[in-house]
């Protein structure tokens, strides 16, 4: 039996003289007719997100943001704003800038802060929106400005859950933290463990394998290392782990929570697999 496709109800957003407020709550379906996913404005399932960066000197990277036009400071958040305007009217989202209603325009894509000398966060609410950010400020704040780790929330969430800075509160609630040491110790197990098989397909497949018998899944809030010196300069390999926890996150929404990443993953490796083998 197929399932009733969920009800979608936006985020609220801000101008770019009115910075979000605390009391601001996402709108509620009438009636309603069962839960409400929350999306954003530019219609992107809201899903919490903090990237991490290292930066020379704060100051410096400060005096790039004021050149741009997208860009504001709100002193009583502590932070810069992102804004769908100007620079970034045209980053890559699931809605374009005139899917926006004028008179919520512009909007808020972002946050830049920075909690610490030498770090700098940019935090968004959606999946997608971190990816563009990632992509939109590599190349404005140069290639001193490194993101190391990634925050999330692996989850969707209803629209009657809360207010949406309650909702972004839980960045910070149960963190599970990746350590790299670890993760790094791991992947070197299972590669010496698996180089009987001389196959790079067939390695590939019982490594997969292991994964889904063990039923291993991420964590609620997961906070990972990335790799910058393999990234690619659209950061492939970041959008793909997202993308990858967003498609969990969806079908966990629609009830599907067997699913686990390792299972997803399989699942589009079958795919391609059989997609080649019909040319």
């Amino acid at each position: 039996m197929k399932q009733a496709k969920p009800l979608r109800r936006r985020a609220g957003a801000a101008s770019a003289r009115a910075p979000v407020g605390s009391t601001n709550r996402p709108e509620q379906a009438a009636p309603p007719l069962g839960r409400h996913l929350l999306v954003t404005f530019t219609n992107e399932p809201f899903q919490p997100v903090r990237l991490y960066y290292s930066i020379p000197d704060s100051e410096q990277v400060i005096g790039k943001l004021r050149k741009l036009k997208c860009m504001i400071e709100v002193p009583p958040e502590g932070c810069w704003q992102w804004l769908f305007h100007a620079e970034s009217a045209k980053v890559q989202l699931a809605g374009t800038y005139d899917d926006v209603p004028k008179e919520k325009r512009p909007i808020v894509l972002g946050r830049i802060r920075f909690p610490a000398s030498g770090s700098m966060t940019l935090q968004t609410n959606s999946i997608q929106r971190a990816i563009a950010g990632v992509r939109f400020f590599g190349p404005r704040l140069g290639a001193d400005v490194v993101a190391l780790r990634c925050r999330l929330v692996n989850r969707c969430f209803a629209a009657e859950e809360g207010t949406l800075d309650e909702l972004m509160k839980q960045l910070d609630r149960d963190v599970t933290v990746i350590d790299p040491r670890a993760a790094e110790a791991a992947m070197k197990r299972d590669a010496a463990d698996l180089r009987r098989y001389t196959d790079p397909e067939q390695m590939a497949s019982q490594f997969m394998a292991r994964r889904l018998a063990s039923k291993e899944d991420v964590p609620l809030v997961e906070d990972f290392p990335l790799a910058p010196e393999e990234e690619t300069p659209e950061f492939t390999h970041l959008a793909n782990m997202l993308q990858l926890r967003s498609m969990r996150a969806i079908e966990h929404w629609r009830g599907n929570t067997h699913l686990t990443l390792a299972s997803i993953i399989m699942r589009l490796v079958e795919e391609d697999q059989r997609t080649r083998r019909g040319r």
